[in-house]
């Protein structure tokens, strides 16, 4: 239920940018968005792990994983005579929170379970049409991502050890559906921000502490990101 609220808040706000670029006045200088582009970005995700381990919901209650985010693109638009443009970007994301449950059915408070963000690389298509100084879009990304699952505390024969680990990496398949908006500031220089539905298809995180296998996780949340980009 949290999740489809989330969902359902993007939708609204990305009316709302698309709203605002039609409204741009007509009477502003006439803007080619035509160029490659480099730039960062900002933002905050925030949605819940998908999984077929029930015994981890079990022994930790926790579904939710919100994370900020920051990293940085490269891009290409190409704006036609009737002010349509289309476009396509490389994003590698820097940053991800760390993702972090504590067990409270075999061992409370003492077991620890993570999740790390190791890499990630997506390529997104994007269109809209152009009003000037504002670009109103919609934009579709693929991609992959690997993270590392750790237990914390627990050692290789699945015995209570403070200090030791297990742990089991996997890359996951990555996908994101939005909206957003940038605006020109200055000649070579937009801001913009966008809203996504973001979705990491599970993969296998096995060890020996949930064995037997195979334990995917995934991860289903909404996207709130803020772009600066430089024209060359």
């Amino acid at each position: 239920m949290r999740t489809r609220k989330m969902h359902l808040c993007g939708i609204l706000v990305s009316v709302a940018f698309l709203i605002a670029g039609v409204q741009v006045s007509a009477q502003d200088e006439v803007v080619d968005w035509t160029g490659w582009y480099a730039g960062a970005f900002g933002g905050y995700v925030s949605g819940e792990l998908t999984s077929d381990d029930a015994a981890h919901f079990e022994s930790t209650g926790d579904f939710d994983d919100d994370s900020p985010t920051f990293g940085i693109f490269g891009a290409y638009n190409r704006q036609f005579d009737n002010n349509w443009v289309a476009g396509f970007e490389l994003i590698l994301p820097l940053y991800m929170q760390k993702g972090t449950a504590t067990d409270k059915q075999f061992h409370p408070d003492s077991v620890f379970y993570e999740a790390t963000y190791r890499y990630g690389v997506m390529v997104a298509a994007k269109g809209g049409k152009a009003f000037n100084k504002v670009l109103p879009y919609g934009y579709a990304a693929v991609g992959v991502t690997n993270v590392n699952g750790k237990t914390l505390n627990i050692d290789k024969d699945n015995m209570y050890s403070e200090g030791a680990e297990q742990s089991a990496a996997a890359t996951h398949i990555i996908w994101q559906l939005g909206a957003g908006a940038d605006y020109l500031v200055k000649e070579n220089l937009y801001a913009g921000a966008r809203i996504a539905v973001f979705t990491g298809a599970k993969a296998d995180h096995t060890m020996p502490w949930n064995e037997p296998g195979p334990n995917e996780f995934g991860y289903d949340a909404v996207l709130f990101q803020v772009n600066f980009g430089y024209k060359f």
